[in-house]
């Protein structure tokens, strides 16, 4: 188990401690000077956190809660994303969240472009993002080069963005690239997303990109979920001489049950579940936000299946890409053939297509099939809520899968209910 705490080094001739942050992993340990002195009689070492006897301690402490969650944070980033965690890997990672004086950025002449805002962006979250964000930066930053390119400009100034920018830049998107609907807006959106953060590190004070008329519409994806029944012909499926599809399978019915995305679900530590196996806590890596969910019957069956044989009383993890692959082939060995129809438009051409919906099952599905389920079983909305992370109803009702006949079917029974007696 990863534990933060804080500790006092020997007082210096004016009674001042420096306070050191030990991080302890397994048999590993590290040791990171904060750079913040305290008087010994005004530390408080049990809470860890400074008196109210030390000047600006509501600073201190706010400090010293933010280093942990941090610190806690990139440790298990970097398990997720299977780097080295060896204390000379993290010890960097660690000084470079805590100690910022060490790591200022050498004053610019002039204000970066675009292009050069994003690459030093990059630079500056490996290690501490997804790595498959980081990929997804860098795709976005190889595309905006090719538009650069394609306007034979040298350099995007932040004052060049206007909204002429914005249309010759869709039509870069459209008549250059091809690219369908659903990856035009994710460009623009994370175009928006490194304006803004450039516009927040006062690198930019052109804020027309905040123009209704700059926009990404929101557009359904091609995304599915499994309903009870279907989740009960993959439980069903007799895997045992296919351990590498049986195991996949039973990560994604606790995907199911949870509503864990991929990057949680596959980095659930043993401490993460309480000693009565009726509850798992955790912080989420995307979010940073505290989970507590009951730990439904089907996963603790999965749970005692795999006890002993993993830390964690769950199946291995493997990768997001390999999950799919491996799901595709499960769902259809459950005959999960019913006919999808897909609508893609590219430019002004909407075309449409049927495939087998085994072929859209990835492992996200289950968290869409667990926030689906639950709410048709009449579960309230802030419950799941609660649990999938979602900021508003409106956002959570766009999320999951639920049609019109389903709404009416589910207003008819609550009517029979509540109408029973007469």
């Amino acid at each position: 188990m990863a534990t933060t705490k804080y500790y006092l080094k020997k007082p210096k001739p004016n009674g001042n401690c420096l306070i050191s942050l030990y991080f302890r992993y397994g048999t590993e340990q590290v040791v990171v000077s904060t750079n913040q002195f305290i008087k010994q009689k005004s530390w408080d070492p049990k809470n860890q956190k400074a008196k109210a006897s030390h000047e600006a301690y509501l600073e201190l402490n706010a400090n010293l809660d933010r280093w942990r969650n941090e610190i806690q944070k990139i440790y298990q980033q970097r398990l997720y994303q299977k780097l080295p965690i060896t204390p000379a890997d993290l010890k960097p990672l660690f000084e470079r969240e805590i100690r910022t004086d060490k790591y200022e950025a050498a004053p610019q002449k002039g204000k970066p472009g675009l292009a050069e805002f994003i690459g030093k962006y990059i630079q500056s979250v490996e290690g501490f993002k997804n790595a498959n964000t980081i990929k997804t930066y860098r795709s976005h930053l190889k595309m905006l080069m090719e538009f650069q390119a394609d306007t034979k400009k040298k350099s995007i100034a932040f004052n060049d963005i206007t909204l002429d920018f914005y249309h010759d830049f869709k039509r870069f998107m459209v008549e250059v690239k091809k690219y369908n609907e659903n990856t035009q807006n994710k460009h623009t959106g994370l175009l928006k997303f490194f304006l803004n953060e450039a516009t927040e590190r006062k690198e930019n004070d052109n804020i027309e990109f905040k123009s209704r008329r700059f926009s990404t519409p929101r557009k359904d994806v091609d995304s599915i979920y499994l309903n009870e029944d279907e989740i009960k012909l993959l439980m069903k499926l007799d895997l045992s001489a296919e351990s590498r599809l049986e195991k996949v399978r039973d990560l994604f019915i606790v995907g199911c049950f949870t509503g864990l995305r991929f990057s949680d679900l596959t980095t659930i530590q043993a401490e993460n579940i309480s000693p009565d196996f009726k509850y798992l806590k955790m912080k989420t890596i995307k979010t940073d936000e505290f989970l507590e969910i009951p730990i439904h019957p089907i996963v603790r069956k999965v749970m005692e299946k795999y006890k002993g044989r993993t830390p964690n009383h769950l199946p291995p993890a493997i990768s997001n890409q390999k999950m799919n692959e491996y799901l595709k082939e499960i769902g259809e060995k459950a005959n999960l053939s019913d006919d999808i129809a897909l609508f893609e438009k590219k430019g002004k051409v909407r075309t449409q297509k049927k495939v087998s919906k085994f072929s859209l099952i990835t492992s996200h599905t289950a968290r869409r099939s667990f926030a689906t389920n639950e709410y048709l079983a009449g579960t309230p909305s802030y419950a799941i809520m609660a649990i999938t992370g979602h900021r508003t109803e409106k956002a959570f009702l766009t999320y999951i899968k639920v049609t019109k006949k389903q709404y009416a079917h589910q207003l008819s029974e609550i009517w029979k209910e509540r109408f029973k007696d007469e």
